[in-house]
């Protein structure tokens, strides 16, 4: 079994402490959990869909997963606050990736990522969550690819 760097889960999946940095990428905070149950560290509402595809795709079953990802691309891109979160999350885990393989980082370079991800840095696995249950069907799954395949959100 391979190692995973970004896991995808559903809300209601339980926490595990192998989860790392668990971020909540939903517009919607989930009413069937109260406050002091809050089961992620962070929450990403610009990595969330706006209201109007969320309604499109999951409320009335206009689009189809096809449209719906297309859309919610073109969104992230539009979104300067959506490319700054994931820019820091790819950064994160592509130099993680590439400092394994090749190690060869400068100290510069090393200093600059590690001011960038402060906090993230600590973590060696990020867990996106979100409210579906199926992760291949979900924008949690649109984001890991845009993370892993960084090209996707340059400025």
């Amino acid at each position: 079994m391979s190692f995973e760097p970004i896991k995808l889960k559903s809300l209601k999946d339980p926490t595990e402490e192998s989860d790392g940095l668990r971020i909540l990428i939903s517009r919607f905070r989930p009413r069937y959990l109260r406050r002091e149950e809050e089961n992620w560290d962070e929450w990403w509402k610009e990595l969330a869909p706006s209201k109007s595809l969320w309604k499109e795709y999951f409320k009335d079953r206009k689009i189809g997963w096809t449209e719906y990802s297309k859309r919610y691309i073109e969104e992230i891109k539009d979104n300067p606050e959506a490319l700054k979160v994931l820019c820091k999350l790819s950064s994160h885990f592509n130099n993680r990736i590439t400092e394994k393989s090749h190690n060869a980082h400068s100290q510069k370079e090393e200093h600059r990522t590690s001011e960038e991800n402060n906090y993230l840095i600590k973590f060696k696995v990020v867990t996106l969550l979100c409210h579906c249950k199926d992760e291949k069907y979900c924008h949690r799954s649109i984001v890991k690819g845009m993370i892993k395949d960084s090209q996707i959100i340059e400025f």
